[in-house]
């Protein structure tokens, strides 16, 4: 799995900071791996450079340029389509700017504010914006790959957005006569199979008995919080030969699905929704183009809902990928054909009529089959794989569609309305003519379609899916990582790793995943030290903050030497912790003067523009995390005089909370103990009392106990799987072990260190 947007990192470091060597020689090592290749600086995490991207073309102040002297080179139906050029290198530094420009067919221009990005697997990544000054229900999605490009792009005065595609490997951009356009999914057809009545009671006794224990192991899930296992629906697919053909190679048939992936997540994120998909495998399979979406859907899952049907061998292969990368669905992936697929696909419907839904017994029917593309005119709209999701997830279509089947809830309907009312259709209704779609999912609490709200108390996807998700999220185990900027993440595997130092020979060790194989050394001067580590540059990679007794400071990108990045800072300031305070995805430095109580925010690790503030020197910095979830690190405070805490949200002052602990407890440790994407504060106790205060709150705390001998060294999420762990060390024996989930009954041996002179840093 590789990633891309340490590209964009790139740019952001050539914007942000200086390439300065220390003068105390923290930055002059020769530094190289077990593997012996030589670190680096700020590399590019994918290993996919611009210039080998199909997306190549210099930057010259727009997105793409018209090829053909502007003319298209073909017209298929209601498609017309211009060969063009793209400038992957203008969307990088829109990243940074905040801006896009996008020149249209007829000589216009489109300019792009700029939301957010994404990056997926094999290097591929989504920039999002909006209009300026447009209509805040379109958005501009458009996703990179190596070899393909896909996006949908809003024009003004109310017209048909229009696409980028990439076929047989050549770009073009798409204009749409909607007035030609058919749907390709009929209301006479149906994109649900319901698993039979049979098949629910056969499951009904364990499903009751399971009901405690999915209760217990699907939390609910922070606000806007990052992606998690507990909030992340991994998604394999397998597409047939036509969508290679389709877009040109088998990195174009990947980046397409990355496309709609990141459409269903910008859907989601739309609708407020804490939920996501992840691609977590793409895979060709050589299986039949031309049988029915529904014939295709029984084979992959080997049912029809009442009995087994046999499962093809071209499909088994898709199958046991399910298992290998922790899929929790999986969706086949073939070309639209009219009318042979007879319609633009088919999931299960997980929770049907309202049935609970347990991983133990719902798994199973976790398959879906989506057509792609268009075909004589028909279409099936990018939302048609989010929609197939939807249902897996337990949305039903709008209340006229739904053939009298409720979905997981009374309110799991999509919702769509007449002309007199906004003529819209939301993600999960079955649109007419002439409706508008709209990029959300059903709820009453959004406004935002056509001025109107986008659903009813009875008709809220939205509540539905908020409900649904973390349960779905469980019917597998997650095997790949994620990669969620772990503050101790030297080298981007989604698995914290332990920075070792000792303190008499001036050597450092670095254990990936908390593991001594294939670990690297170093020597650092004896006047420096770690004070902190994060991911300054947002290549997916964190770094190492070093500080010397002189009042320099070194950032060692990747963990490693090779490259570093000096300043300077008068000796009286301490790294009081490091944090995204401003969650742009780059790590802040946050400084405390002890002796005049000024505090002060480098972003980025950069002194530039930093952010100033004063608070009183009986006040001390303990921990930085993410307490309420919302994607920005918060700053823990402890009174050293009246032992009161205060938590600055986002790092500022206004709005903290506050809180009161005994004198004999102190803070030991802040992780995501329980995974669900809001820091807890993890406190120990002089008598050897351990108490996990989730969310940052006293209430509904976790304790344990555990000899005194015994320290906590670091925290982090050592296995990958989104929950933090304790790394301990006793300083007596040289033992380690790692409680995982921050449980005293899940430990796991970790090799011991001998000797008192090493340590776990920062």
């Amino acid at each position: 799995m590789k990633f891309r947007l340490g590209a964009c990192a790139a740019v952001m470091l050539l914007a942000a900071c200086s390439g300065e060597k220390s003068a105390d020689g923290a930055a002059q090592l020769s530094v190289k791996s077990a593997s012996g290749v030589a670190a680096t600086a700020a590399s590019v995490h994918s290993g996919r450079a611009v210039l080998t991207s199909i997306a190549n073309a210099p930057d010259r102040g727009a997105l793409m340029t018209y090829q053909n002297k502007g003319k298209p080179s073909k017209v298929e139906g209601a498609f017309t389509y211009y060969p063009v050029a793209i400038s992957e290198d203008h969307a990088l530094k829109g990243v940074v700017s905040g801006h896009m420009t996008v020149p249209m067919p007829d000589g216009s221009q489109v300019k792009l504010k700029y939301e957010h990005h994404d990056e997926t697997i094999d290097g591929n990544w989504t920039w999002v914006g909006k209009v300026e000054g447009g209509d805040p229900m379109q958005e501009a999605i458009i996703t990179f790959g190596e070899k393909a490009v896909f996006a949908s792009i809003p024009q003004s005065q109310g017209r048909h957005p229009i696409s980028i595609q990439t076929s047989n490997g050549q770009l073009f951009a798409v204009q749409v006569d909607p007035s030609q356009l058919k749907s390709g999914n009929s209301h006479d057809r149906t994109d649900v199979a319901i698993p039979s009545v049979s098949s629910i009671v056969e499951a009904a006794t364990a499903q009751i008995a399971a009901s405690a224990q999915v209760a217990q192991s699907a939390p609910a899930v922070a606000a806007n919080a990052p992606p998690t296992s507990l909030n992340t629906v991994d998604v394999a697919v397998g597409y047939t030969p036509s969508v290679r053909t389709r877009y040109g190679s088998a990195s174009g048939a990947v980046t397409r699905i990355a496309s709609l992936v990141a459409t269903g997540n910008e859907a989601l994120r739309n609708s407020k929704v804490n939920g996501y998909i992840r691609l977590v495998h793409a895979m060709e399979v050589a299986y039949t183009e031309t049988n029915s979406n529904q014939t295709a859907l029984q084979e992959l899952t080997g049912s029809n809902g009442v009995s087994p049907v046999t499962i093809p061998a071209a499909l088994a292969p898709l199958r046991t990928a399910r298992d290998t990368y922790g899929a929790d669905v999986v969706l086949l992936m073939r070309k639209f054909q009219e009318p042979e697929h007879q319609g633009c696909g088919i999931a299960w419907l997980i929770g049907a009529n309202q049935a609970s839904v347990t991983p133990a017994n719902d798994s199973r029917w976790g398959y879906g089959v989506v057509s792609d593309d268009n075909d004589d005119n028909f279409y099936c709209a990018t939302t048609s794989f989010v929609h197939e999701i939807g249902h897996l997830l337990g949305s039903q279509h709008n209340v006229a569609n739904a053939n009298n089947i409720i979905g997981r809830y009374p309110y799991s309907y999509g919702y769509k309305t007449d002309s007199a009312n906004g003529n819209f259709f939301t993600i999960m209704a079955y649109g007419d003519e002439n409706q508008t779609p709209m990029l959300y999912f059903s709820s009453p609490l959004l406004t935002l379609c056509d001025g109107r709200a986008c659903g009813t108390a009875t008709a809220d996807n939205a509540r539905s899916l908020n409900q649904t998700f973390p349960v779905v999220a469980q019917f597998r185990a997650t095997v790949v990582p994620f990669n969620r900027g772990l503050g101790n993440d030297f080298n981007g595997d989604g698995r914290s790793d332990v920075f070792w130092r000792n303190s008499q020979t001036n050597g450092n060790s670095l254990w990936w995943s908390a593991s001594p194989t294939g670990s690297y050394s170093t020597t650092t001067a004896a006047n420096w030290r770690v004070v902190g580590s994060g991911d300054f540059n947002n290549d997916g990679k964190s770094d190492l903050l070093w500080r010397s007794t002189t009042g320099s400071n070194s950032i060692w990108w990747g963990g490693g030497a090779a490259g570093a990045t000096s300043s300077s800072t008068a000796l009286p300031w301490q790294v009081a912790g490091v944090g995204d305070f401003n969650g742009d995805g780059r790590d802040d430095i946050f400084w405390r003067n002890p002796v005049s109580g000024a505090n002060s925010i480098w972003w980025s690790g950069s002194v530039t523009g930093a952010s100033n503030s004063s608070t009183a020197t009986v006040w001390s910095v303990v921990g930085v995390g993410d307490f309420n979830g919302d994607g920005r690190s918060d700053v823990l405070w402890r009174n050293t005089t009246s032992l009161n805490n205060s938590i600055w949200f986002s790092g500022v002052a206004a709005g903290a909370r506050s809180s009161s602990v005994a004198a004999n407890w102190s803070v030991a440790g802040i992780g995501d103990f329980d995974g669900d994407g809001a820091s807890d504060i993890l406190w120990r106790n002089t008598g050897g009392g351990n108490s996990i205060w989730l969310k940052g709150l006293a209430t509904g705390s976790r304790s344990s106990n555990l000899a005194t001998a015994w320290t906590v060294e670091t925290t982090g999420d050592f296995d990958g799987d989104g929950a933090w762990d304790i790394f301990w060390r006793n300083r007596s024996t040289g033992e380690n072990q790692i409680w995982r989930s921050g449980l005293p009954t899940t430990v796991q041996a970790v090799p011991a260190v001998s000797g008192t002179a090493w340590s776990v840093q920062p």
